[in-house]
């Protein structure tokens, strides 16, 4: 498969998902923790901190 031919796909992909499974598919890339936050693992203090910041906001 071709890289625009996979790209296509898996912009069709995310018109489809919901933000329920958007959430869980962050997560199981580890790019969100299970509260909804950045991974500190993964993400600088200041970043994690500025996402639990605006979450408070919203």
């Amino acid at each position: 498969m071709l890289v625009d031919e996979l790209i296509a796909k898996v912009k069709e992909a995310e018109k489809k998902r919901t933000p329920k499974q958007s959430r869980e598919l962050l997560i199981k890339a580890r790019i969100l923790d299970k509260n909804g936050y950045y991974d500190a693992r993964y993400f600088r203090k200041e970043t994690v901190e500025k996402s639990k910041k605006q979450a408070v906001a919203s």
